[in-house]
């Protein structure tokens, strides 16, 4: 076998040069197990560089690395352990370089990514203020603006997807104050996402079709917002003045602590996920107190409440820039996927129960992610206009 070839196609890949063509010799000849020994320490080589050049860019990379190794140690004994660590090998490079990773059922699937002919864009930054007793007003990517100032201070429009309210501070709005509530509404559409920053200093990301409303200055004994759809949150603590997430199912209620919600009027449950500190959920006479590293699910029909462990990471991909599927139905994927790519889909066939695991990058075309779906040969889809048919 050409160790020399084969290095050369390795070094191609790294630097993102490389052809359809040469991607399949490539994958061609580390199927074969020849070339165990060059992969291995060709990625021994590219992580210690990595090490000494920054960490890994996200904590969903580092739970990819602890399953493949967790996998290989599973497959040591078996006849395809040669297989596997040459598929694992391709793919901690195809990680490295921004690349997909799809796997339904046993073994990675490693492949190239083809566009297909009609293409959809990525959801960005974009969303929608509305002031109390004001015009709304379209917010984007663009420069830096002031976009209005009420009693509490004024409204910024950062020029990376943030809104910020540089109100008065918590003591100024607390307890003491009085006169008419104002409430605002951040709104973002399919295929949108945006960051609030609210007047108590608390951080909000939003992902597509969802919307938060909030008052212009937090009074009296808490602090009340209100969602639908899915947001992550990191609450500025204050003592005297509990942080409450209203929902159509249930209440949210904290002092200071880092939490993501999903409350999905298309959905059956909403999902809390808990990262920081600690919360209580609320849903009529029900209620639970969350740890980190748990999910409570509330029922949207019974309001009864599952708290559950769950990989935090997966519940916060989206806002770090990724889907993740942890076995996750198909019906389920296109779902979360119509959203951000403001798509409508239909199947053609039984494929909604079909499962796959995998990291997909968030800032694709919807072809890139349709063919690496595709890839598995267990699902086909067609576009049409902004519509994905789904196929057997």
């Amino acid at each position: 076998m050409n160790n020399s070839r084969f290095y050369t196609l390795l070094q191609y890949f790294k630097e993102d040069v490389i052809s359809e063509k040469e991607w399949r010799e490539l994958q061609k000849m580390a199927k074969t197990g020849c070339f165990d020994d060059l992969l291995e320490d060709d990625i021994l080589i590219s992580l210690e560089r990595k090490g000494k050049k920054e960490k890994w860019t996200t904590d969903i990379e580092q739970e990819i690395l602890v399953g493949i190794h967790t996998q290989i140690g599973k497959h040591q004994k078996s006849s395809g352990y040669k297989l596997w660590i040459a598929a694992a090998a391709v793919f901690l490079l195809m990680l490295t370089a921004g690349i997909i990773f799809i796997k339904p059922k046993g073994l990675p699937a490693v492949t190239n990514i083809a566009y297909h002919k009609h293409d959809i864009p990525p959801g960005g930054n974009k969303a929608v203020l509305t002031l109390a007793g004001a015009e709304p007003i379209v917010l984007n990517d663009s420069t830096l603006d002031q976009l209005a100032h009420q009693k509490g201070g004024p409204i910024i429009k950062g020029a990376s997807g943030i809104l910020i309210y540089k109100a008065n501070s918590l003591a100024e709005n607390s307890g003491t104050q009085t006169g008419k509530d104002i409430s605002n509404t951040i709104s973002t559409p399919r295929g949108g996402q945006y960051q609030v920053i609210l007047p108590d200093g608390t951080h909000v990301w939003l992902n597509a079709a969802s919307s938060l409303k909030f008052p212009s200055a937090f009074k009296g004994e808490k602090r009340l917002v209100e969602l639908h759809g899915e947001a992550y949150f990191q609450v500025t603590k204050n003592k005297r003045m509990p942080f409450v997430v209203h929902t159509e199912n249930q209440e949210v209620e904290v002092l200071g602590t880092h939490f993501n919600i999903c409350s999905y009027a298309d959905e059956t449950t909403t999902k809390t996920t808990l990262l920081e500190g600690s919360v209580k959920l609320i849903a009529q006479a029900h209620e639970k107190i969350l740890v980190p590293g748990e999910q409570g699910q509330t029922n949207r029909r019974t309001k009864e409440i599952k708290v559950m462990p769950v990989n935090i990471e997966d519940a916060v991909a989206w806002k770090n820039g990724y889907f993740v599927f942890n076995d996750e139905k198909l019906e389920s994927i296109m779902l979360r996927v119509s959203r951000w790519y403001d798509v409508d889909y239909e199947f053609e066939g039984k494929q909604r129960d079909v499962s796959f695991l995998g990291v997909v990058e968030r800032s694709k075309n919807i072809s890139s992610l349709l063919k690496v779906l595709e890839s598995t040969g267990n699902v086909h889809f067609k576009i049409e206009g902004r519509k994905i048919i789904v196929m057997p």
